[in-house]
């Protein structure tokens, strides 16, 4: 698979764990990129919160480089249950979830990350006020992201096709090209909408056929997270390069073009060719 990216567009490591082990059994089936975006910890105190959890995640992406040579992208910003929690603290949640907000795109403007996230609003019912809250955080991520030009992981409940408009309306309103944004945990049948946001489709067998039956790109992704009491926790980190392996040898007509636009376009498209530098040459 020498010249594809077989790139993993949502995976977790956990500070906690051992975390250079799920990166090596990524490697060891076949991938060689991934986009390591922040976990909440909601054990931290809420000063200085956001530090804390971006420099972890710094951390865990250096030493991933170092110990494995994969590529790592890094994507940083608050969870969208982050106002929740901090208003359950009596703190002034909007506030804190901005300045997380800020200290990414700092990061992201210094070049130490290249993507927001995962930002949004919650995938289970809350409350209406919850959710006008969350919306005007998440244009508020927007507008910053159209600032620097980067990309945004996107995360919510499963959107329909009125959801996904909203999405990009929202996009456009707050100067953001909604094809700077990845919505994470996307559904194949999201392929079949004429939109110019970008899906990080679940690296399932059955979600990758179904994928591949669209002829359209999308990106995969795990959501892996080194759990403690639950190594497999969504998806297992091998998922992407066995689905690669999957298209391979399932696809023999069609897996040349379902590996250029999926490992190698549309990361490139999104992402830009500087984080890939290594693979490349």
């Amino acid at each position: 698979m020498d010249g594809y990216l077989i790139f993993d567009n949502h995976f977790h490591l956990n500070y906690e764990n051992n975390f250079l082990e799920g990166a090596r059994r990524f490697k060891k089936a076949g991938g060689n990129a991934i986009n390591l975006t922040n976990l909440p910890d909601y054990s931290l105190p809420s000063e200085n919160y956001y530090k804390t959890i971006y420099e972890r995640t710094i951390s865990m992406a250096n030493a991933v480089r170092r110990e494995t040579g994969l590529t790592v992208l890094v994507t940083l910003g608050p969870y969208p249950l982050d106002y929740n929690h901090f208003s359950e603290m009596n703190l002034d949640s909007e506030n804190i979830v901005k300045n997380g907000i800020d200290l990414a795109a700092k990061l992201i403007e210094e070049g130490v990350a290249n993507a927001m996230g995962e930002i949004g609003r919650p995938h289970f019912p809350v409350s209406d006020s919850i959710i006008d809250k969350s919306n005007n955080l998440l244009e508020y991520a927007f507008s910053r992201c159209g600032e620097l030009e980067c990309p945004a992981i996107l995360h919510t409940e499963d959107l329909d096709n009125a959801r996904i408009e909203e999405m990009e309306d929202f996009a456009r309103r707050n100067g953001l090209n909604p094809t700077k944004i990845i919505k994470h945990h996307a559904l194949p049948s999201n392929l079949l909408k004429d939109s110019k946001m970008n899906f990080s489709i679940p690296a399932t067998r059955k979600f990758v056929r179904e994928s591949i039956s669209t002829k359209k790109k999308f990106l995969l992704e795990t959501d892996y997270i080194n759990d403690p009491k639950d190594d497999n926790r969504f998806l297992p980190p091998d998922s992407v390069p066995l689905r690669a392996n999957m298209i391979r040898q399932n696809y023999p007509d069609s897996w040349e073009q379902t590996f250029k636009n999926t490992f190698r376009d549309l990361p490139l498209e999104i992402f830009g060719s500087e984080p890939f530098k290594c693979l490349l040459q």
